[in-house]
């Protein structure tokens, strides 16, 4: 049994690297004309990878297994600004791309992505399910462009509640992933949520369309009908099929702020999770604390029974996981409590 330990975005133990960095459309409109506007994103695109490079050592050196890439590391990809350049054939970020998913398929690195609130994938109006088309398929050319197989995924909340209730929006949500393309459904991950869809719905949306599903304790906590982790874990790790089940772990910032994440993770209030999970298997865990890897190593600290370094990682060297979340606030998880990227997607909003 090995428990994979990871963290979102930006790594706040190396100085001046956040993988983050973000070009608004505000901005890139002030620009004279359309090279010029490429060649701004292609700067900052630039950087976020040799960033992310950085960080992927910082993984190595570390003994983590996971991680989630920044939403921006290609800024403004979903955006009619960068209609026509493929990004992810320019000759200054091919060959970078190329490099991260090296390191990740010989580090045995398990990745993912998270897009962020605007992505709401049980929305019935194709003006807004359109920003579901556009990020997954601008990770899944990010995940194409660095060499990486299914393994490395992309997770998303079930969605809002709609005027038929949980029942309609499940039912939505259930035709809407069926739309999606093939190569995009294989590596999507749903999550539950804080506010609307529960563990246990969104298990059953998981396990109607085959989808795996990432079990986020806080959320649970927040969003519930009573179920117990304990009932529910089980059938939750068995969603997984080509790499280890994953969870997302966070706590409360304050009694009256209980959606927040606090900076670190209060290791009470997971250690009874964390060991019935591990009861079951194999499993990774990612870090949503606002102090992001300073607080995914307090907790192997302080839990070391959990998590040992030396078996943490695979030794294969097959496994894919990265998250894309971003570096600094408004990085976070693009769930309530902010723990993913948070803005408005690449600068662009529907």
């Amino acid at each position: 049994m090995a428990v994979g330990l990871g963290f979102v975005s930006i790594c706040l133990s190396e100085k001046n690297c956040s993988p983050a960095g973000d070009v608004t459309v505000r901005n890139i409109q002030r620009l004279p004309d359309r090279e010029a506007r490429i060649e701004r994103i292609r700067r900052t695109a630039r950087r976020n990878l040799e960033n992310t490079l950085r960080i992927l050592w910082f993984l190595k050196g570390n003994g983590l297994a996971c991680y989630r890439f920044a939403t921006h590391l290609i800024p403004l990809a979903t955006h009619e600004t960068t209609d026509g350049w493929a990004w992810w054939q320019d000759p200054e970020l091919e060959p970078l791309l190329a490099r991260i998913g090296q390191v990740i398929r010989q580090e045995g690195f398990r990745v993912s992505t998270h897009p962020p609130q605007l992505c709401v994938l049980n929305s019935s109006d194709p003006k807004v399910f359109v920003w579901v088309e556009r990020y997954t398929d601008y990770h899944l050319r990010l995940f194409r462009a660095m060499g990486l197989d299914e393994r490395a995924k992309i997770v998303l909340h079930v969605g809002k509640r709609l005027p038929g209730g949980n029942e309609a929006g499940l039912r939505q949500a259930l035709a809407n992933v069926q739309r999606l393309p093939e190569p995009v459904r294989a590596r999507l991950v749903l999550e539950n949520d804080d506010r609307t869809f529960s563990a246990k719905e969104t298990l059953t949306l998981c396990q109607e369309t085959g989808v795996p599903m990432v079990f986020d304790l806080h959320h649970h906590w927040c969003r519930n009908d009573g179920e117990d982790y304990r009932d529910l874990l089980p059938a939750v790790f068995a969603t997984w099929h080509d790499r280890p089940p994953k969870v997302h772990l966070s706590s409360p910032r304050s009694p009256d702020d209980v959606r927040a994440h606090a900076d670190y993770v209060d290791a009470s209030f997971v250690e009874p999770f964390l060991t019935f999970a591990a009861s079951l298997g194999s499993f990774d865990v990612m870090v949503e604390a606002k102090m992001k890897d300073m607080a995914a190593l307090r907790l192997r600290e302080e839990l070391p029974h959990i998590f040992d370094p030396e078996t943490a990682r695979p030794s294969d060297g097959t496994a894919s996981d990265v998250d894309l979340g971003d570096g600094n606030a408004r990085d976070d998880e693009p769930g309530v409590g902010g723990a993913g990227d948070g803005g408005t997607g690449n600068g662009a909003s529907p």
